[in-house]
């Protein structure tokens, strides 16, 4: 029983350390550990003219990191679900900006097709945006390579009436690191 109280205790400090080592720093990008394999992460300090963010993990602090996903700058919350149990995860952020343009839209029995012209000289890639019919915003719902000018889009129902954009990714500023293990 006493061996068994040990391990409770040892699993709960190495679940609160790394939450609160993350918490307790003022910095734009904070996350808790809020179940043994569940991640949330949330920011503040939208700079003017940052369009939105792109989430990022690795499991070295170095890296190489993998995009999570690309979000709009009304998006500030991040649950990384399911994580692999005892696990060292890095995560950080990446602003973007860049300026939109109308693609000329053919529509297909099952998506719409979308082409544009690329006159940026330094983009990272190329972001559809989407607004639905009854929202404020558009949020990316496809990311596409530099120098492509060419994009389809397989719908689900109600979007073949939604409006949408291109923009021409520039990435910016990171912010600083979180570091949080799994328990398991």
């Amino acid at each position: 029983m006493r061996a068994r109280a040990h391990i409770a205790v040892s699993a709960a400090l190495i679940l609160a350390l790394p939450a609160c080592s993350a918490e307790t720093r003022q910095q734009p990008l904070r996350g808790v550990l809020t179940t043994p394999t569940d991640i949330d992460l949330d920011w503040t300090g939208t700079r003017p003219g940052v369009a939105g963010h792109v989430l990022e993990f690795a499991t070295e602090e170095a890296g190489p990191y993998t995009v999570l996903d690309h979000l709009p700058r009304q998006v500030s919350t991040y649950r990384h679900p399911d994580l692999m149990p005892h696990t060292t995860f890095f995560y950080r952020l990446r602003a973007y900006r860049g300026p939109v343009t109308r693609p000329v839209r053919a529509d297909l029995p099952d998506g719409i097709r979308f082409t544009w012209t690329d006159d940026s000289a330094d983009e990272d890639g190329f972001l559809l945006e989407m607004r639905r019919k009854d929202s404020g915003w558009y949020e990316p719902v496809a990311v596409v390579d530099p120098e492509v000018t060419g994009t389809t889009l397989r719908t689900l129902p109600g979007e073949k009436q939604a409006t949408f954009r291109i923009r021409a990714l520039v990435l910016g500023e990171q912010s600083n690191v979180v570091r949080l293990t799994s328990g398991g």
